[in-house]
């Protein structure tokens, strides 16, 4: 709703853990890195939920699906309003990424959600107040892709209060 965002923590990314960990000087040592200075916690970003189109159902159908996956939350399927597509990592996949905005409340809530373990996925819902949303967007030590800043962008230009 109007009151804030809900964003996605705990994407365990290896990528941004070991690159946070080379800039710090540490050694990626995978079975005993919780028990030094650096663990896991530095490869985990604030991300949108998303998924991958890898079955022939419409964009918006999967997103209902991840939102459902990782959230906990059951939208449908008409209640996502697209906000656009763009090139998703142009210069590795070249992808589209489609983008959609939806409202939930807590009545919608079935499961803790948190993503598929067997995928390897440990997710976490947070919530943002409005009035710390834009300095989250670019508060640099929260970790997050541009496309969850062009999200956030995008939701202010469209809440204004």
């Amino acid at each position: 709703g109007s009151s804030g965002i809900n964003a996605e923590y705990g994407q365990f990314r290896p990528a941004v853990f070991v690159k946070s960990a080379a800039a710090k000087g540490v050694p990626w040592q995978p079975e005993t890195t919780p028990e030094n200075e650096f663990s896991t916690e530095h490869g985990l970003t604030y991300e949108l939920c998303a998924g991958i189109i890898d079955r022939q159902d419409p964009p918006e159908s999967i997103a209902a699906a991840e939102v459902f996956e990782e959230t906990g939350y059951r939208i449908p399927v008409e209640s996502l309003r697209p906000i656009t597509r763009a090139l998703n990592g142009g210069g590795q996949t070249g992808e589209t990424q489609h983008m959609y905005y939806t409202e939930v409340t807590d009545s919608q809530r079935e499961t803790q959600g948190g993503g598929l373990a067997e995928e390897g996925e440990v997710v976490e819902v947070v919530e943002i107040p409005r009035a710390d949303i834009e300095a989250f967007a670019f508060d640099e030590s929260k970790p997050k892709p541009p496309g969850c800043i062009l999200a956030i962008i995008w939701w202010l230009n469209n809440n204004k209060a």
